[in-house]
């Protein structure tokens, strides 16, 4: 599937109220992640932190009622995405009883487009410390790309649960020195993952 798509996407999921909607956001290089062997939660949402005619910036975190197995971000991650660039970065836990499990990762990922949402160059960086099963746990990797095929990556998609009144708001369409745009500054999942909010 195209990113082009995931646009038109986008824009049809627009709203007006201060309501939940479900974004999709980049998903490129997410086999880097599972290489890595960072973890897969499930049980996170977004919030609208800023939009322009150039990007948008969410917050991520855990939904409210989410078990510590599904989700531990005591920080909301920082995810960008915009017709040309993506970035998403963050800090997760996965913790267990006492110190047989905690580990602590990092993970940094960030992208460019050639062309809006297309031949994106891409580098990603992790690195998660702790113990496992008793056992002291290290590992990192950081690796680069240029031009990821399309045929490489998916989108994901998450539910955005505040400032969704932002996608329709005036400053959706300024560019950031405060110049008038065209409406492709709904994020491009309104563009949009670290979430990747599915990426760990």
């Amino acid at each position: 599937m195209r990113i082009t798509v995931f646009l038109s996407t986008a824009l049809a999921a627009l709203v007006t109220a201060e309501e939940s909607t479900r974004i999709n956001y980049f998903g490129g290089g997410m086999q880097w992640a599972h290489k890595a062997h960072l973890h897969h939660w499930t049980s996170t949402a977004a919030s609208v932190a800023g939009i322009n005619a150039v990007a948008t910036t969410y917050r991520i975190g855990c939904l409210s009622d989410a078990p510590k197995s599904d989700c531990e971000i005591a920080t909301p991650w920082t995810m960008i995405q915009g017709p040309k660039t993506y970035s998403l970065t963050g800090v997760y836990t996965v913790s267990g009883s006492g110190t047989v499990n905690a580990v602590t990762g990092t993970q940094n990922f960030d992208c460019t487009f050639a062309k809006a949402t297309e031949s994106p160059s891409c580098s990603f960086s992790a690195k998660a410390t702790g113990t496992t099963a008793g056992v002291s746990y290290s590992t990192s990797t950081s690796t680069s790309t240029k031009n990821l095929p399309t045929k490489s990556y998916t989108s994901y998609g998450i539910q955005v649960t505040a400032g969704t009144s932002l996608f329709t708001a005036t400053q959706a369409t300024q560019s950031p020195n405060g110049g008038a745009a065209m409406v492709t500054a709904a994020p491009m999942g309104a563009a949009a993952v670290v979430a990747i909010a599915a990426m760990l």
